[in-house]
């Protein structure tokens, strides 16, 4: 009878807990949201071009980009790439991913500042802002990368090879750039030098990210360095789920997860230990 009594009282003490869990991931599902209408409200304004913006950001800049590469490879003879890879898709697969790591880091270092008036609620957390931020650039370049690939499926007639393998690429790289972000955002609440570094370094980062250079072409000795960075491996992967065998892909999926579990570990006890330090 006893066992019976313990039982019942552990499983009185489970149902509790999932109880608990369930009502604080709805509660901070309602206030990421509600902080992601505002984000788009604050920075894209209240008209319908303003949220269509949002969309046509990246859409704009990934289109020109590949049309600006596929005019220089039919004036130059080729880019570099084999036979079948077309050129416009393969700059914009690298570009759109890469405008939203960008974004999502250059703008981390603003995110607590901008929203510090809502912290002052004991259900807004600075991971909730962060996570608003991210979702909205992840959004945003997702359906641009939708809309650029299927009207090229639709005029070429090419489709992605492995849309799993081109989302856990994507997946693996918006955690990647959380993670940055987090530290950013973390490190900026302490130091205010960290928001005037921030955008030169994302920007001279581009040649080490892989997102224009195909590592198949590079020497042996400089595919090796590359990979040492994860972004490369990442947009490797991409390329390898809209391309296939037509693109020879080197990356390592374990060593890009244990960079991003890292990196948000890390990002978490950022954010954890500058909230007690923050003035609100």
């Amino acid at each position: 009878m006893s066992g019976s009594i313990r039982d019942a009282a552990r499983d009185a003490r489970w149902n509790s807990a999932l109880a608990q869990f369930d009502y604080g991931v709805r509660v901070q599902a309602r206030v990421v949201h509600a902080l992601l209408l505002r984000e788009i409200t604050t920075r894209f304004g209240r008209n319908q071009l303003g949220f269509l913006w949002l969309l046509l950001e990246p859409l704009t800049l990934a289109s020109a980009i590949g049309i600006l590469h596929w005019f220089l490879a039919g004036r130059h003879g080729g880019d570099g790439l084999k036979s079948g890879v077309p050129i416009f898709l393969f700059y914009v697969v690298g570009y759109a991913p890469y405008f939203a790591f960008r974004s999502i880091v250059n703008r981390a270092p603003t995110a607590f500042q901008a929203n510090m008036t809502l912290m002052y609620h004991r259900q807004v957390r600075p991971l909730d802002v962060m996570l608003a931020r991210n979702i909205l650039e992840v959004a945003a370049v997702t359906g641009a990368l939708v809309l650029l690939i299927g009207g090229s499926a639709w005029v070429i007639n090419t489709v992605p090879d492995s849309i799993p393998t081109m989302a856990a690429a994507l997946a693996m790289m918006f955690a990647l750039a959380n993670g940055l972000a987090m530290m950013a955002a973390a490190a900026a609440a302490r130091w205010e030098v960290v928001d005037r570094l921030i955008h030169p370094l994302t920007y001279l980062s581009l040649p080490f990210s892989g997102a224009f250079i195909p590592l198949h072409a590079l020497p042996p000795s400089w595919r090796e360095l590359m990979l040492w960075n994860p972004q490369p491996n990442l947009h490797e992967m991409l390329r390898e789920g809209m391309f296939g065998h037509l693109i020879v892909s080197h990356y390592d999926v374990g060593y890009v997860m244990a960079w991003v579990l890292c990196l948000n570990l890390f990002g978490l006890a950022a954010l954890r230990a500058v909230r007690v330090k923050m003035e609100f």
